[in-house]
């Protein structure tokens, strides 16, 4: 996953823009932090499917759940 920087991001930075896009809004300023590409896969993840994405430092499991939040394993 590349970040708006333009640079590889790290799993942990792909756990703190899961975060924010569970807790804020679309319109937060918070929330246009979070690349396009990653508001993309989640938006399209279904409930009960995992994916993965690959960062920097490795691969990382993503899962929506029944509560429709994301959980990063």
């Amino acid at each position: 996953m590349i970040g708006n920087d333009g640079k590889p991001m790290t799993r942990e930075m792909v756990r703190a823009a899961i975060a924010v896009y569970n807790e804020q809004s679309r319109g937060s300023g918070a929330f246009s932090t979070i690349p396009r590409a990653l508001v993309t896969i989640l938006d399209q993840l279904a409930v009960g499917k995992t994916t993965y994405v690959k960062g920097a430092d490795g691969q990382m499991q993503i899962t929506r759940r029944k509560d429709k939040t994301i959980a990063a394993g």
